[in-house]
C-alpha cells in the first residue's frame, strides 16, 4: 500500500510540468492561428472597406498663382524697348561764359576772311575751346565749335579734323581763357581725383609752380604747336591757318574784353603777329610767305 502511494506521487510529479507547459503554449498557438486567418479575412473584406489616410500632411500644399493663359488672338503686342538718346549739349549762345569770346572770334574771322574768299556753304572758322564735362563739337552758326577740358587737340581731334578736312574751314582758332578749370586744376596735385579725370589732365603740360595766367598761355602754345604739326600739310599748302588767342576778360594782358592773338602757325613774335594781322596774311605765315587764301571749291 505504501509503495503504491509512492508510485502515484512520483507519477503526479512528472505530469505537472508537462501540463503547465501545454497551458503556456496554447495561447501562442491560438494567436498564430488567428494571425494566419487574418490576411484571408482582410483580403476578402478589402473591396468593401473605405480606406483613410494613415497620417496628416506635414505642411499645407503650396498654391501657385499662374498668369492667365492668353489665346493667340489675345496675345499682347510687341513693346519696343525704350531707347534713351543722349541729351544734346547746350549751344554756344546758352553758355554765358562762351558768348563774348565766340563773338570776338567770329569778328576776327570776318576781318581775316572777306566774304569773297570763302564760300558760305560751310563754317568759315573752327574754334577749339575749353569746357567742363564731356567733349563735344558741332556747328554753331558761322563757326564750328569743338569743346573739351583744357581745349586739347588730343581730345578734340575728331571734331577738328572733321571741320578742317571735311568742311574745309580755313581758320583754326585755339581759344583760351581764365575760366578754364581743367588747366587751373592741372597746376595742382590732382592725384585724389578719379582716374578718368586724372587721365584727362595728364596731357595738359603746364608748370605746377606757375601762375594761373602763365599756365593758360603755356597750354595755349602747346595746343597750337600740336595743331600745326598735326595739320602741317594743310598749313604748308596755305589752306589752313592755326591761330592761338586768349580772351582777356579781366584785363590781365591789358586788353579787357578783347581777343589777344598770341601765335599764328607757331609764330609768337608780337611785332610779326601784328604785321600779319594788319596785312591779313595769316596763311602759311610760319614760313614768312603769307600766302592769301585762294577761293575754295566745294
Amino acid at each position: 500500500m505504501t509503495s503504491s502511494l509512492a508510485a502515484l506521487a512520483a507519477a503526479c510529479c512528472l505530469l505537472l510540468p508537462a501540463l503547465s507547459l501545454a497551458q503556456t503554449q496554447t495561447p501562442a498557438i491560438a494567436h498564430g492561428a488567428a494571425e494566419a486567418a487574418t490576411p484571408a479575412a482582410t483580403a476578402h473584406e478589402a473591396p468593401h472597406e473605405k480606406l483613410s489616410p494613415s497620417m496628416r500632411p506635414l505642411s499645407p500644399p503650396v498654391r501657385v498663382n499662374h498668369p492667365p493663359r492668353r489665346l493667340p488672338q489675345q496675345a499682347a503686342p510687341y513693346a519696343r524697348p525704350a531707347v534713351r538718346h543722349p541729351q544734346p549739349h547746350a549751344p554756344a549762345h546758352r553758355q554765358p561764359a562762351m558768348a563774348a569770346p565766340l563773338r570776338a572770334a567770329a569778328a576776327l574771322a570776318s576781318r581775316l576772311l572777306p566774304r569773297g574768299q570763302h564760300g558760305d556753304k560751310s563754317p568759315r572758322l573752327t574754334v577749339l575751346a575749353c569746357a567742363d564735362g564731356a567733349p563735344r563739337h558741332g556747328a554753331q552758326g558761322a563757326l564750328y565749335l569743338v569743346q573739351n577740358p583744357g581745349n586739347q587737340l588730343l581730345l578734340g581731334e575728331a571734331g577738328v579734323s572733321h571741320a578742317v578736312r571735311q568742311l574745309r574751314t580755313p581758320l583754326l582758332l585755339v581759344l583760351a581763357s581764365a575760366d578754364c578749370k581743367a588747366v587751373n586744376t592741372a597746376r595742382s596735385d590732382f592725384s585724389a581725383l578719379p582716374l578718368a579725370e586724372q587721365r584727362t589732365l595728364l596731357s595738359i603740360n603746364v608748370d605746377k609752380g606757375g601762375t594761373p595766367l602763365s599756365a593758360q598761355l603755356d597750354n595755349l602754345d602747346n595746343q597750337v604747336e600740336a595743331a600745326v604739326l598735326h595739320y602741317g600739310g594743310e598749313v604748308e599748302a596755305g589752306r589752313l591757318s592755326v591761330i592761338g588767342a586768349y580772351y582777356d576778360a579781366a584785363g590781365q594782358l591789358g586788353k579787357r574784353g578783347q581777343l589777344v592773338v598770341t601765335s599764328i602757325n607757331g609764330e609768337r613774335d608780337k611785332a610779326t603777329i601784328a604785321r600779319l594781322l594788319r596785312q591779313r596774311a595769316v596763311f602759311n605765315a610760319a614760313t614768312g610767305i603769307g600766302t592769301p587764301l585762294a577761293s575754295s571749291s566745294h
